[in-house]
């Protein structure tokens, strides 16, 4: 029974759906691949295996095979049951996903929409070719037709969509194109010479970013291009007008895209469009700003002390606020505080009377006393 078994293992295959490889496979783990081939041959050879088991065989523990099993479920590649677990035929659900009934229509109608058809079939076959070796996925098909209907892209400029996703590497995420996708339909772009125009106006701007980044030493954000491309395309200014806002900025210590933004508001409020009428404009301005320094500075003595009286309010002070400026100084010496007498009147010796001369002599002693008593 076993070498049954085995010649049965060595001679029978284990067919996997061209759709899990396309569609499934890339954004698998390497785990939830193996596990879902090794469920497949269960499935077929009507076997019961359990989490251990397959942990066993996988050479993992019981909660990495559960990881990997809910990996597949969100995928809905299997459905997880309470006995067991259900493995999706993914055929069906692509055929589900992609049928729509057909109505009927009017003869102009059904040759307009044979000819969509035709181009639409022919452009997916290109996109095949070119960007999947012949092998895309059977549901890149609705979502193509999906965008026909919903932003009315003419071929080329979903073409141009594979290319542009091709060139940054992303064909392998659907999300990501699909984000593009919106995105032009919102710029409005339908058709490719709209599109060539944005492609136009996109390197324009990512060329000017990456000046004004240069300039100023430092990385552009998204928010950083929002404005640039304000003053390209709203403003209208080239990027010689921009260079001299740049230019204004090297007096500050920090200059930033703030500045330069209020730079370029007030030329485009005074509608100044060229590199001619902008430096008369800013030379004008220069002057009067130097007017007004120079009236400032020029006034009077007396007219500059008049203009500033009235400016503040005059503080008032009490007697107990100045007080605090005196310090009591203590008396060490009673005696020495005492105001001392005026000295007592020097008695000088009596001056000769002009009498005294003329006789030709000195009064004698006798005499003087006499005459002071």
């Amino acid at each position: 029974m076993q070498i049954d078994e085995s010649r049965k293992l060595l001679l029978s295959d284990t067919l996997v759906p061209d759709i899990f490889i396309t569609e499934y496979l890339p954004d698998l783990s390497g785990l939830a691949v193996k596990l879902y081939i090794y469920m497949l041959l269960a499935a077929r050879s009507r076997q019961k295996i359990s989490e251990q088991e397959l942990a066993r065989r996988l050479g993992t523990d019981d909660d990495t095979i559960r990881t990997a099993l809910l990996e597949l479920a969100t995928r809905d590649l299997v459905e997880i049951q309470d006995r067991g677990i259900m493995i999706a035929d993914i055929k069906a659900m692509e055929i589900e996903r992609t049928y729509r009934p057909k109505t009927a229509s009017t003869p102009t109608e059904a040759i307009a929409s044979q000819e969509k058809f035709n181009v639409r079939e022919k452009l997916m076959t290109d996109i095949a070719k070119t960007f999947f070796q012949g092998l895309m996925s059977p549901s890149w098909y609705g979502e193509i037709d999906s965008w026909f209907d919903r932003y009315h892209f003419e071929p080329e400029v979903i073409y141009a969509l594979f290319q542009e996703c091709a060139r940054r590497n992303k064909l392998d995420s659907k999300a990501y194109i699909s984000k593009v996708a919106e995105n032009w339909a919102k710029r409005g772009i339908t058709s490719f010479e709209q599109l060539n125009t944005y492609f136009l106006s996109h390197e324009r701007l990512s060329k000017a970013s990456k000046k004004v980044g240069r300039k100023l030493r430092r990385r552009m954000t998204e928010y950083d291009e929002e404005m640039v491309a304000r003053w390209l395309d709203k403003f209208g200014f080239e990027f010689e007008i921009i260079e001299l806002a740049l230019r204004k900025t090297t007096r500050l210590s920090n200059p930033n895209l703030n500045a330069v933004d209020r730079i370029l508001q007030e030329w485009f409020s005074h509608q100044l469009k060229d590199a001619e009428s902008i430096k008369a404009y800013e030379e004008q301005k220069a002057q009067k700003h130097a007017a007004l320094r120079s009236n400032s500075t020029s006034g009077s003595g007396s007219g500059a002390k008049a203009r500033n009286i009235g400016n503040f309010k005059q503080r008032e002070y009490s007697d107990d606020y100045l007080s605090e400026f005196y310090e009591d100084v203590p008396v060490e010496n009673q005696e020495e505080s005492k105001p001392q007498e005026p000295p007592a009147e020097q008695v000088w010796p009596d001056q000769l009377d002009f009498s005294d001369l003329t006789q030709g002599g000195a009064p004698s002693a006798a005499a003087s006393d006499a005459k002071h008593s």
